[in-house]
């Protein structure tokens, strides 16, 4: 799967489906610092009319202090080869962050087993041969 390095950082786009409904949410940012993937809340915002029974509001910590969240049980996640169903994302505002929808971290990243390739700007999963390329 293509990555579009661009502001020093690593894009690409993830599939979630809740509620019958498929989003491609593209300008999501490869992070293996982050252990939790997280979601703008922008970007799946017709999904959050109301709260469910089952959210749950949690605080992340990071390098830049604490903030709130909502970690919701969607349908499914699928990023590249790697499908989870049903799945735990976190959902926040990241409107201090233009142009970002969201992280995908290394609750994605590792039971997926992916490998980031920056010489070729690709993500695939390890089970690939190496220097096999997507097309």
């Amino acid at each position: 799967m293509k990555i579009d390095y661009r502001d020093g950082l690593l894009f690409t786009s993830i599939t979630l489906v809740h509620g019958g409904h498929r989003i491609l949410i593209p300008d999501v940012v490869l992070d293996t610092g982050a252990v939790h993937s997280l979601i703008s809340i922008d970007a799946v915002d017709e999904w959050f009319q109301r709260y469910e029974p089952d959210d749950q509001l949690i605080f992340m910590h990071g390098l830049g202090g604490s903030e709130a969240a909502v970690r919701r049980r969607v349908e499914s996640v699928q990023f590249d080869t790697f499908s989870a169903q049903p799945f735990d994302m976190d959902f926040a505002s990241l409107r201090e962050h233009p142009g970002i929808n969201g992280l995908i971290g290394l609750d994605i990243l590792i039971p997926g087993q992916f490998v980031i390739d920056l010489k070729h700007f690709e993500v695939h999963a390890r089970y690939r041969g190496i220097g096999e390329r997507s097309q």
